[in-house]
Parts: C-alpha cells; sequence; structure tokens
C-alpha cells in the first residue's frame, strides 16, 4: 500500500491547540445517567471528531453499554457538560446521585478544575488537513444515524422538493445569461430547503440527490451534485456558512455550458477535437459570468471556476494541481464526478453506485482526487452507496437503505426476500454479515443470470 492509499485509512491525529479547546476527555464509567446534553459529545482516541452522541441526546444505560460493545472507554464532553455529566468519586452509575449541596460544590470544581488544569482533547485537525469538527459545524444539527425505512411521506415531499428546486435552478440559469443578474434571495432559499432536508434525514436525502441524471440535464446536474457536496462538506466539518457557499458554486458552475452550443451532454466526450476543446472553456465563461455579479461570494466562484481541476493537474482549465485549488472545489470536483460516472451518457451507460465509488478510491489514492473529500464521500454515501443492490455473505439480496457514516463498509440494509416483511439489519450489529458484491437490478431477475461476478472492494 503506498503511501496516498495510507491516507484513506484513519490516522492518529495530533493533540494540536489543546488549550484552546472546550472539550475534556471523560471514562464512560464517569458519565451519568439521565442528563440531557447541552453539546455533543465525540469518541475520544479517534483521529478526527467522531460523533457519538448529539446536543439534545439523553445518556441512557443502554447507550453506555453501546459503547463499550463497539471498543469505546472514553468519550469527549463539552465545559458545559461535564459538571453535569462527570460522577463524583465514590458514585457509581446505578447509585442515586448526592444531595443538592454536594452536586453544586462538585460542579463549581469542576469548572475550576476544567478551565486550570487546561487537559482538553483538542477538536481534532488532521496534519495538514483545512478541514475540522468543531462546536460551529453544522453536522451537530444532522440527526443521528436511523436504523428503519424512510417515511413514506417524507420521502414523497424530499422528492417534490427535488423537483421545484430543478426547475428554480433551471430559471436561474435563463436569468443570468439574459439578465446577467441573478436572486440571491432565492439562492440562499434554495441552500436552505436542501440544509433542512439534510438535517431531517441525511440518508434519503443522499438518496435523492444521487439518482442518476438524464443526459443534457445541466440544471439537474448542478442540484444533485450540489446536494452531494452538501453531504460531504457536512461530514468534513464546514459550518453553515461555508456550505452555503459551496452549494451556490456547485449550482452555478455548469451555466457557462449553456453558451457553448457545440456540446449538449454532460459526458465530457464530445466527438471532435474542437468540440473537447470548447468544453474546456466553459468554467472560464462561467467564472466571467459570475465576476460580474458583486453578490455572489467570491469562494461560490472559485469553486464554479475550479471544480474540474484535479489534484495532479490532469484537470481544466488551467490544469492546477495541489494547494492551487481551493480546498471547497476539491470537495465539489469528487461530487461531481460522482454524479457523472452513475449517470448515462450518449456513448456510454453509467457505472453501478458501488463501481463509481470504487473508481473514485482507486483515482484519489493515486493522486487524482482529494484523500479526505472521497473519505467524506463514502461517509455520506457508504462504500455501497445509499440505494444499492447488494449480495451477502449468507446468500440473502438486500438494498443499503441507511450509511453507518465512518463505518462505510458496513451499511444498513433493507433485506429482499420477496415477502411483505421488511428485515432491516445493521451490519455494523452483525459481525457474522458482510456485503461480498455490488448487484444490478438485472441481477434480481432469474432469467437474466449472468456469469460475471461482481468485484469485491474492502473498506479502504
Amino acid at each position: 500500500m503506498n503511501a496516498s492509499e495510507q491516507r484513506l485509512n484513519p490516522m492518529v491525529s495530533k493533540a494540536a491547540d489543546k488549550k484552546n479547546s472546550p472539550y475534556t476527555a471523560l471514562d464512560i464509567d464517569r458519565l451519568r445517567i439521565g442528563v440531557t446534553l447541552q453539546a455533543p459529545i465525540y469518541e475520544a482516541e479517534a483521529e478526527k471528531n467522531i460523533l457519538l452522541l448529539a446536543r439534545g441526546k439523553k445518556i441512557t444505560q443502554a447507550y453506555i453499554e453501546s459503547l463499550k460493545k463497539r471498543g469505546i472507554r472514553s468519550v469527549r464532553v463539552h465545559e458545559r457538560d461535564l459538571s453535569n455529566l462527570m460522577l463524583p468519586d465514590g458514585e457509581s452509575q446505578q447509585s442515586e446521585p448526592g444531595s443538592a449541596r454536594r452536586l453544586k460544590r462538585r460542579r463549581t470544581q469542576l469548572r475550576t478544575s476544567a478551565s486550570s488544569r487546561k487537559r482538553q482533547v483538542p477538536e481534532t485537525r488532521q496534519a495538514g488537513s483545512p478541514w475540522q469538527i468543531q462546536t460551529s459545524s453544522f453536522l451537530h444539527q444532522v440527526s443521528p444515524v436511523q436504523t428503519t425505512d424512510y417515511v413514506p411521506a417524507l420521502q414523497s415531499k424530499y422528492h417534490e422538493q427535488f423537483r421545484v428546486l430543478t426547475k428554480a435552478t433551471g430559471e436561474i440559469y435563463k436569468q443570468l445569461l439574459i439578465t446577467t443578474s441573478v436572486s440571491m434571495s432565492q439562492l440562499n432559499n434554495m441552500t436552505d430547503v436542501s440544509l433542512a432536508q439534510l438535517s431531517d434525514d441525511l440518508d434519503l436525502f443522499v438518496l435523492e440527490g444521487t439518482s442518476p441524471v438524464e443526459d443534457g440535464n445541466l440544471c439537474r446536474h448542478g442540484l444533485q451534485m450540489s446536494s452531494l457536496a452538501l453531504a460531504m462538506g457536512t461530514q468534513l466539518g464546514l459550518d453553515r456558512d461555508t456550505l452555503s457557499q459551496l452549494s451556490i458554486g456547485c449550482l452555478l458552475h455548469d451555466v457557462g455550458m449553456q453558451k457553448i452550443t457545440a456540446c449538449t451532454s454532460l459526458s465530457h466526450e464530445p466527438a471532435s477535437q474542437l468540440e473537447r476543446l470548447e468544453v474546456k472553456k466553459h468554467p472560464i465563461l462561467t467564472y466571467d459570468l459570475l465576476n460580474q455579479l458583486h453578490e455572489i461570494p467570491m469562494v461560490s466562484r472559485m469553486v464554479a471556476y475550479q471544480i474540474h481541476e484535479r489534484c495532479d493537474g490532469s484537470g481544466y482549465p488551467r490544469g492546477q494541481q495541489g494547494n492551487q485549488i481551493h480546498p471547497l472545489s476539491k470537495i465539489a470536483a469528487v461530487a461531481d464526478e460522482y454524479i457523472n460516472l452513475v449517470s448515462d451518457h450518449a456513448l456510454s451507460p453509467g457505472l453501478l453506485p458501488y463501481q463509481a465509488a470504487e473508481k473514485l478510491i482507486f483515482d484519489a489514492a493515486h493522486g487524482k482526487y482529494d484523500v479526505q473529500a472521497v473519505r467524506a464521500l463514502l461517509q455520506s454515501i457508504s462504500l455501497y452507496p445509499v440505494g444499492s443492490l447488494v449480495e451477502l455473505n449468507n446468500g440473502q439480496r438486500a438494498q443499503v437503505i441507511r450509511t453507518n457514516r465512518q463505518h462505510y463498509g458496513t451499511p444498513i440494509v433493507k433485506l429482499l426476500d420477496g415477502s411483505n416483511n421488511e428485515t432491516i439489519l445493521n451490519l455494523l450489529a452483525h459481525d457474522d454479515l458482510t456485503v461480498v458484491r455490488a448487484l444490478s437490478r438485472n441481477d434480481l431477475q432469474p432469467a437474466a443470470e449472468t456469469s460475471e461476478a461482481g468485484i469485491i472492494c474492502q473498506p479502504v
């Protein structure tokens, strides 16, 4: 395994900026049961902030037992919760709390101790990474991982909202091209809708946002890769304002394609050399247009301009590489390529979602895409992306319905046994069950047996 491939594996982070962190490491046996959290808590020994329990959730005995089963012995808690959460010496998680006076005195002692000892675990930043999870990260507003199927009414609502947002994107494109103006209130409203969807049910949001796009539908493509980039940016710890700037840049990045009449598809594989050269001009046309609109954030303009650049310098329009590319553009590039890979084009059918994820992993390991951006993609959609059909090692077939975030090789699946009794399994809780291959729709047809086995790619 080379150095680039190793970067896709978890790494031990350096404890930098300890003095500035409001978080303190605490053994899980010292957690007081029944306390409602004022701030999220994280795994203490992970290479970056792995969210364990969101703000507003309550510490329960079942939750503590679940942590122990996962091998987690300590967590990081915010100073706002420390005095409430930490059991005094001699008091067990099963015993009754002490007197109100003793608790008040203990809380005062803990607050003083927390500010003087400076033993807090930092809000982790991976070496060389522009991203980190901190108290302002939008990730804290996202609902925890669910182990249930989608709510039908919510699924219908999301589907309709995506349809409306696609139409709104088309209207924005027309307005830009005809009047060289844009409604920022409309763009901000679209981002607010998307973030609300993501917050309520990230998996359903991703499912709707990663479906294949009809060839040539630039507006739908821009909306969907914007949605996927939002999910990825959330996993990387971006705050709401930064996510909004990322979303706007993604939504508008293809407006320059509307000025190019030689190519009307998203395949990026036009027939002639002249057409290929024309396509490579569209980021410049987009940037020139957006640069006339000072209300559009500069970061959004840069995302639209650099979305087709690649970390190894193989992209366009400038062949920039590495640190020459804005970090948000690196996120957008991965989201854009994933949607492109799973969509059908005039010259080639789309890949299975798993195959698309596998290709991006391979390309990131060889320096084409940002490693952390690809990891964020996997945390958002799973190694076997949401909506995928898979076969388990016991021969059962299933559909991936939800992710387990950092544990992206063990998604939550719904068994396809042909009955009306829908069985949902969280593979993270079943050590004896694993995904062995991805399936196509044809694989589910008894008469359409194929001899070609799927390729197995273990999580990296």
